[in-house]
């Protein structure tokens, strides 16, 4: 069943799941049909950012993705699945406003709401996350991989591969310092911010001293943000911020998940997390 010409909702830019009818979701053509699931904690970024900072990060990057496919490939539709708020960052939940979620809890979404969908025909699904901690991408891809593992669904997480690779540091511009530092709410975060919504981020970023931390370290590992002295909860150097990079790194997401979402529905191999990421998934005790 082929959904009606005339269907305005169906034939608006952007198709939003919670908006169409049941009969509306029923005549979508589900070999063509992409789904797009952003979902990443309400977490505190600083003093300076405010605690959607991922969500909002991994929502605008979905609409803009499918914004440029349905012009790129109109043949395909892309839907857009209310944003989930939750996931794993106990690190830092000893601050007001962190919300965290077990490692279990975030595979359980991700398995409940690709196999609801599943047992309706849908086989393509985008996962969108701009929150990196290991724990919270191992409750994604315990997720996907039991989807895959059930029903004929694709699914895909571009971003984790793109940032544990080091693909930013490959292609970003030139900037006279290491960015890979930058691991919470520092110059890349606060970039962000600055482009999508500069009147939530607080002036006092522009004083924030430079804070660096190896978050990997085992002396660390297992330590919320307090235990190790980041009283402000940031991890960089967000007094460096600057919006053009902002607008650089947010279509720089967009593109990584044009071309991903291209590539699951043409059958191609997606891009690994590195086999160290891998393995610490794997070792890493569910939390």
């Amino acid at each position: 069943m082929k959904l009606k010409k005339n269907d305005a909702k169906i034939h608006s830019k952007m198709i939003k799941l919670d908006e169409l009818n049941w009969k509306q979701i029923e005549g979508l053509d589900k070999d063509k049909t992409i789904l797009f699931l952003p979902i990443s904690p309400l977490e505190e970024h600083g003093p300076h950012l405010p605690v959607g900072t991922d969500i909002f990060t991994a929502k605008d990057t979905s609409i803009e993705a499918i914004k440029i496919l349905n012009k790129k490939k109109p043949d395909l539709t892309c839907v857009l699945i209310p944003a989930v708020p939750l996931g794993f960052c106990k690190f830092n939940a000893d601050f007001p406003g962190s919300i965290s979620v077990s490692s279990k809890v975030v595979r359980d979404i991700i398995y409940g709401i690709g196999s609801s969908l599943a047992k309706h025909s849908f086989k393509f699904m985008v996962i969108s996350t701009s929150h990196m901690a290991i724990a919270h991408l191992k409750g994604i891809y315990s997720g996907m991989k039991r989807l895959m593992m059930k029903y004929e669904m694709r699914l895909c997480e571009p971003l984790g591969p793109y940032f544990f690779n080091n693909e930013v540091e490959k292609r970003e511009p030139k900037l006279g310092f290491d960015t890979s530092k930058e691991i919470h709410a520092g110059f890349r975060e606060t970039s962000l911010m600055k482009y999508q919504y500069p009147y939530l981020v607080d002036e006092s970023y522009k004083k924030l001293q430079s804070i660096y931390r190896d978050l990997q370290s085992p002396k660390i590992i297992g330590k919320t943000f307090k235990q190790i002295g980041l009283k402000d909860g940031y991890v960089g150097s967000p007094a460096r911020a600057d919006a053009d990079y902002g607008r650089w790194f947010f279509n720089e997401i967009v593109n990584v998940y044009v071309k991903s979402s291209i590539e699951l529905y043409e059958g191609k191999k997606q891009p690994e997390l590195p086999k160290k990421i891998r393995l610490a998934m794997k070792a890493l005790f569910w939390q």
